[in-house]
């Protein structure tokens, strides 16, 4: 008996020292893949809201760190604002307004569109009060706009290709979170929100003040191009093509993720987010998984891929339209090489 329990007296210990060394390995394991992780910062195009899901879901359950980065994800201010930010230093990777980030080239600002989130998702929104009744209304009526905005860009473009005259409309320079409330208090004639995004701000806003109002979205009046999409630095593809991949992919994973498993996505948002508005968030995650980001070629050729000839006129559209310092080409504003197809 005393022989036996000397044994298991042993075997405990053998047993507490076998636990310790597992632990202490283990322990070095999880820091040694900690310090192997490279810091990558992720400015998105604007405040948070429910079409931002993707990227918090990438990061939670793990599709980018099992690629080697640490992510951070930033709010933005504008897509110009992004990309500037990006061009900077100030981060590493983006979600922005491709044609913003075109105009950006052609100004010498190296980015790189690598991935897109479909087309133009823009929405001209305005009470529906008799005063505006058509495009050409908007002549001579007030828009709430802020410098910065992908809109700012777009609405000149817009207008051209609709024969507004821009020129007649009054810019009342307005902070991008308030001007939902502007057209609601009648402040401003009409705004242009974002679908998935502050489309549904403006939305929610008029329904509670028993406000009616009409919406036009612009990729079926004119501008049928790419919107948003995933913008990186040329030098990071040319130098750093891995870690330009890690972001790429790890993102398309959290959208094809949160497509699958959308209540889950969502709380996992929530769960970042708290401060989100639950109902808003749910209807803002539904839009842009089912009328945004992921358009027919996503779904045929792979997540994110970038038909060349929608790019090419993304590109024509912009040089001809936008405010660009020289015209720039297709291939220096596009690549699909780190698509999975």
């Amino acid at each position: 008996m005393q022989l036996t329990s000397v044994g298991r007296l042993r075997g405990i210990k053998i047993a507490c020292v076998n636990a310790f060394i597992l632990g202490f390995l283990s322990a070095g394991v999880v820091q040694a893949f900690a310090a192997e992780l490279k810091p990558a910062t992720i400015r998105m195009d604007f405040i948070l809201g429910g079409k931002h899901t993707p990227w918090f879901v990438a990061l939670e359950k793990g599709f980018y760190a099992k690629r080697g980065l640490a992510a951070t994800i930033q709010a933005g201010s504008g897509s110009a604002d992004t990309v500037r930010n990006i061009a900077a230093g100030g981060a590493d990777f983006g979600f922005a307004d491709i044609s913003t980030a075109i105009v950006a080239r052609s100004r010498g600002t190296g980015v790189v569109a690598v991935g897109q989130l479909g087309y133009v998702g823009a929405t001209i929104l305005w009470r529906d009060e008799g005063a505006i009744k058509g495009l050409k209304d908007l002549e001579g009526k007030s828009l709430a706009i802020s410098p910065g905005q992908a809109q700012w860009f777009l609405m000149p473009a817009y207008c051209r290709i609709n024969k507004i005259d821009f020129k007649s409309i009054r810019i009342q320079e307005t902070a991008a979170p308030i001007q939902p409330a502007a057209l609601v208090a009648k402040k401003a004639d009409f705004i242009i929100m974002f679908r998935a995004s502050n489309d549904e701000v403006a939305e929610q806003a008029a329904t509670k003040q028993g406000i009616k109002l009409t919406r036009v979205y612009m990729k079926d009046t004119g501008l049928d191009i790419y919107g948003s999409g995933l913008v990186v630095k040329e030098d990071d593809i040319k130098k750093r093509p891995e870690f330009v991949r890690a972001y790429v992919e790890g993102t398309m994973e959290g959208l094809q993720y949160s497509r699958d498993h959308q209540e889950e996505a969502l709380q996992i948002l929530l769960k970042h987010k708290p401060e989100l508005d639950q109902t808003l968030t749910t209807l803002q995650l539904k839009n842009a998984l089912y009328e945004v980001m992921i358009p027919p070629e996503s779904v045929q050729s792979g997540l994110g891929y970038m038909r060349p000839n929608i790019m090419e006129k993304t590109v024509k559209v912009t040089n001809e339209f936008f405010d660009v310092a020289r015209k720039v080409s297709l291939n220096e504003v596009f690549t699909n090489q780190f698509i999975k197809r």
